[in-house]
């Protein structure tokens, strides 16, 4: 009797030693899921925040084109109608529309007088001014952008310098 219990303390520690052993691995697999699904819910809201942020880029862009009339009929208000109460109402509205695109996180472009950068501007013209090569001197339709994703580049003229500069660069021509 005495072989018998060390055979059955044995068995007992090998299948001690194997329970161990499929505890670990169980525990191990159980970790592997969590860790995946943090990811997956931290991709999920990832890719929620961008189909919000392209939502907002489709809609705008959609819009834009009413919003420039808008913004062009606002600043060629004639005179006569300055104190108009109907066209200060519709002034007002241009103004919550505006206000309302900022809590959106859109940012409207007007660079006048900024240097010109492709990446948020077009140019349309290059112009002769007294402002430095490569400055904006007039907006002909502001940009937007909603955080660092430029959905529509300020189209642009750009200084080409001074008469004065281009004469000189022809010269050492």
């Amino acid at each position: 009797m005495n072989k018998q219990k060390p055979i059955i303390k044995s068995i007992k520690k090998d299948k001690a030693a194997e329970s161990e052993q499929r505890i670990g691995e169980l525990t191990e697999a159980l970790q592997r899921l969590q860790a995946d699904f943090e990811n997956y819910k931290k991709r999920q809201t990832e890719e929620q925040a961008n189909t919000m942020v392209r939502a907002k880029e489709m809609m705008l862009s959609e819009i834009l084109p009413a919003l420039d009339n808008f913004d062009l009929a606002s600043a060629h208000l004639p005179k006569e109608l300055e104190s108009n109460s109907w066209a200060q109402g519709m002034i007002f509205v241009g103004q919550q529309l505006t206000q309302k695109l900022d809590e959106l996180g859109v940012m409207k472009l007007v660079p006048l007088g900024q240097q010109f950068d492709h990446n948020i501007h077009e140019a349309i013209e290059h112009v002769q001014s007294d402002k430095p090569e490569g400055i904006i001197t007039d907006v002909i339709t502001p940009g937007y952008q909603i955080g660092d994703r430029v959905v529509r580049p300020a189209r642009v003229k750009v200084s080409g310098g001074s008469n004065n500069s281009l004469n000189d660069q022809e010269k050492e021509k």
